[in-house]
């Protein structure tokens, strides 16, 4: 029988793993999860960027979009990440990735062939489910891989996934759309996935569990279901991060989900056009600043760990009042300002996942995380793109966007919320990690 877990995983990080060398292989590592997580981003954001012809080829409404691109897809793929995180702390890390790549590589390029929204329902669903055998495997490997103090810079260097497999879905998606048709363009950008993937399968070397932990017990450690749940529930601060995470998420993902279908209703912007320069807002913003501020909270958490907590919280509250004066915004200095959104934005993730593995022991930190993005998908990239664009349909208006302007600033209230979350976990933290 396992033993009951520790209240915090905190203190088996060893003092002396804080200054310990990072060897090629770590950063190898790094760079092949970083790719695969791009592929990710991209497969979802082609789907976003095709909203417009897709919606009239297929006639779907932007409540049937909202729940493929939202609440539908995020659920799936949060409640998949729970079975195959529980596997991934038992097995095999990276070949989870590279099956799981690609699976849904496979299938976000036969979208292409889809001739209703029951196919298409049926393609985004494999996806979600395949998807989330990435990231919770993912984080395992680099906790694995970096010591704590390197491990903001670490996640935020694996998280330009997001940005870069956005600017590739969003801008190489409208150009492709532009130029073939959109069914030609999913697998011509889709396909390569399924080539990484054999690269994955046999390039991705799995690190020693537990390299980083203090007690050599504890990378044998295994958890009961009840003793996992039990220990991720109770943690006051992994859930004041998840649920302010979530909620915070709710809002920004909202926004940038459906900004690209409101540049194009409101400004007349082609799929191309838009997907330049929401490519490059959501793309090149994010990259410089997930760096920027995983590098930022790596330094500050020196002096104090809850600056893995403080740097998110800085971010929304600038970037929350910002999306509601995009909309108030002539076209050009709204362009400025969503270029800042994003770079804010981008610094959410890799200081909030930094301290969240601080507090899981190396066998629950796969599981650990599929807990945490289950939060944050169902309530935050699944409810919110959802319930905006049931608010769109169901505000209406005039002119070409419709309620969609409205409906994405009625959303924003949630950020208030989530930065109150992040405010209560910021002392469960310090305590947990002291």
């Amino acid at each position: 029988m396992a033993n009951p877990p520790r209240q915090s995983a905190a203190r088996a990080e060893t003092p002396s793993s804080d200054a310990a060398s990072v060897p090629a292989p770590g950063w190898s590592l790094l760079a092949i999860l970083m790719v695969t997580y791009s592929f990710s981003w991209m497969d979802r954001f082609l789907l976003i960027v095709m909203i417009d012809p897709i919606s009239k080829d297929l006639n779907i409404s932007n409540t049937q979009i909202g729940l493929l691109t939202g609440f539908g897809a995020a659920l799936l793929y949060s409640l998949a990440g729970f079975p195959i995180a529980r596997l991934a702390d038992r097995k095999s890390r990276s070949l989870i990735i590279a099956t799981t790549l690609g699976i849904w590589s496979a299938a976000t390029s036969a979208i292409g062939l889809v001739r209703s929204f029951t196919a298409l329902a049926v393609l985004r669903c494999g996806i979600a489910v395949s998807s989330a055998g990435c990231s919770p495997a993912a984080y395992s490997l680099i906790s694995d891989s970096f010591p704590p103090t390197r491990r903001g810079t670490a996640i935020a260097i694996y998280s330009l996934g997001i940005p870069i497999g956005t600017w590739a879905g969003l801008m190489l998606g409208g150009i492709a759309a532009d130029s073939i048709g959109w069914r030609y363009a999913f697998p011509l950008l889709a396909l390569p996935g399924v080539m990484f993937a054999l690269f994955v399968l046999f390039f991705l070397r799995e690190p020693v569990r537990g390299r980083f932990d203090a007690h050599e017990g504890e990378t044998a450690r295994t958890y009961s279901i009840g003793e996992a749940a039990r220990f991720l529930v109770t943690n006051k601060a992994l859930m004041a991060m998840a649920f302010g995470f979530a909620l915070l998420s709710f809002a920004t993902t909202s926004f940038e989900t459906w900004i690209p279908t409101y540049l194009i209703r409101a400004n007349g912007l082609s799929a191309g056009e838009v997907g330049t320069v929401s490519g490059l807002a959501q793309g090149l913003m994010g990259i410089i600043g997930a760096l920027f501020f995983g590098i930022v909270s790596d330094r500050l958490s020196r002096r104090d760990k809850r600056w893995y907590i403080y740097v998110p919280l800085l971010c929304g509250l600038i970037a929350s009042p910002l999306i509601l004066l995009f909309f108030t915004l002539p076209k050009s200095s709204a362009y400025i300002c969503y270029f800042v959104i994003e770079f804010l934005v981008s610094g959410y993730a890799p200081p909030l996942f930094a301290a969240c593995q601080m507090l899981l022991p190396p066998r629950l930190r796969a599981l650990g995380m599929a807990t945490i993005l289950f939060i944050l998908n169902v309530v935050g990239t699944g409810l919110g793109p959802s319930v905006t664009g049931w608010l769109s349909d169901l505000i209406g208006g005039h002119g070409p966007a419709g309620g969609l302007g409205p409906a994405i600033m009625a959303v924003q209230g949630a950020a208030l919320f989530g930065l109150l979350s992040l405010l209560i976990g910021v002392s469960h933290f310090r305590r947990a990690t002291s």
